[in-house]
């Protein structure tokens, strides 16, 4: 290896010669690997890779959380792990070598946009719809984002499909323009019959947050359903859902079973209502909390076309809604689920949860290093580690999903 990077307690290094393959190294079967900084661990079988997931949970708990003895389940992962992505956000700019307009990923570490004609993790209709609307760009001479003149008009396209194969398309644009519209819009609704929604998001911001805060629907739907289980759930084009359907009924079985039954359940970072919705026929009443008005209204929506009167949903921070809460809210016969974002939960939300004295708390994390910080602060408060699941949801990449039940020591 080369050495790139050294800090004080860690260094990175890139592969120079591979000497002797390990056990289970495989050959990459994408040609963009090794460029794309997506699918780090395409290299490995998929059986190793669940076995390098597990290692990584554990490890980590025990080097940043301190938990010791800590059992972490076998990975659960897919039987066929390929063409589960059921969202995708592809930045757009200008080839300059090839004169043309193309999409795809950032290389690792970079901003430097590799061009992608195909991904295997995608599902087909998303490839598809992609590289057709990238030739109607082209063909009508609109012009790609260039993010360091902050210049140009598309940013991104993004495309949402259900497991039946429907799809919602956005154009992510940097101005609320659209020259040629309806030449591009009407000839990828007469091509893909799938295509039931085309909308407009306008991120002006230099900024690489990818979508910007106006939205507008230019033909078809506003939003999609999907079934997930005995449930079904309404998706707007902007709101969180877990890109990998399948799992996700993988992952929120896990945390029914860590939740058990009860009196009351307070999901905090609850999206779309999904976690909650899917545990409320287990417990008397169920609570959940969002910050995105648009996922409470969708989380509303999903309890009415599901049929669920046990559900309230609340727009407001996690931190806001548990420093307003009263105390005698909390005790034993309060069940929490988080599902926060990457960055975890913020010290104030873990003190507040704390201070209610939930009988368990189940918390679901994308991110192993936040996941071992919250525990260590929980631990700290009263709380002991029962059991810790990790689920694949992002199978060849270097990301994993882990659930942990918790409760007063």
């Amino acid at each position: 290896i080369r050495f790139t990077d050294r800090r004080e307690r860690f260094a990175r290094a890139e592969v120079v010669k591979l000497l002797k393959p390990g056990s289970g190294r495989t050959e990459p079967p994408c040609p963009y690997f090794g460029r794309c900084g997506g699918c780090a661990y395409q290299h490995l079988t998929y059986d190793a890779q669940l076995i390098a997931k597990r290692a990584l949970v554990q490890e980590t708990l025990e080097r940043i959380g301190g938990l010791k003895g800590i059992a972490v389940q076998p990975v659960l992962g897919m039987k066929d792990p390929w063409r589960y992505r059921n969202k995708v956000q592809q930045p757009v700019g200008w080839s300059a070598a090839k004169q043309k307009l193309v999409s795809g990923f950032y290389r690792e570490g970079s901003h430097d946009l590799l061009p992608i004609d195909d991904c295997l993790v995608q599902s087909d209709i998303s490839v598809k719809l992609i590289n057709r609307t990238k030739e109607l760009l082209e063909q009508y001479k609109l012009r790609a984002y260039d993010e360091q003149r902050h210049s140009g008009w598309i940013r991104h396209l993004l495309v949402r499909t259900t497991r039946e194969g429907k799809a919602l398309l956005v154009f992510v644009t940097k101005s609320p323009d659209f020259f040629k519209e309806r030449e591009v819009v009407t000839t990828l609704l007469n091509e893909f019959p799938a295509l039931i929604g085309v909308h407009q998001n306008v991120q002006p911001a230099n900024s690489n947050v990818i979508l910007g805060r106006q939205w507008r629907r230019i033909a078809g739907a506003d939003d999609m359903e999907e079934q997930m289980g005995p449930l079904r759930f309404r998706l707007s084009a902007g709101s969180f859902f877990q890109v990998n359907t399948l799992q996700a009924e993988v992952l929120y079985n896990t945390a029914k079973h860590m939740a058990g039954k009860g009196h009351r359940l307070l999901d905090l970072y609850t999206g779309v209502g999904t976690i909650a919705l899917w545990l409320a026929d287990q417990f008397d009443e169920v609570g959940g909390v969002e910050e995105n008005p648009q996922a409470i209204v969708d989380a509303e929506a999903n309890a009415e076309l599901n049929k669920i009167e046990n559900a309230r949903f609340i727009p407001a921070r996690a931190e806001d809604f548990l420093n307003e809460l009263d105390r005698s809210a909390g005790g034993s016969d309060l069940t929490m689920i988080v599902d926060p974002p990457r960055a975890g939960c913020d010290p104030v939300v873990i003190n507040a949860m704390a201070g209610l004295s939930p009988g368990r708390i189940v918390y679901v994390s994308c991110d192993p290093a936040t996941l071992a910080r919250d525990l260590k602060l929980l631990t700290a408060k009263g709380y002991r580690v029962d059991e810790v699941q990790p689920v694949d949801l992002f199978p060849h990449t270097a990301h994993i999903e882990t659930a942990v039940r918790l409760s007063k020591s």
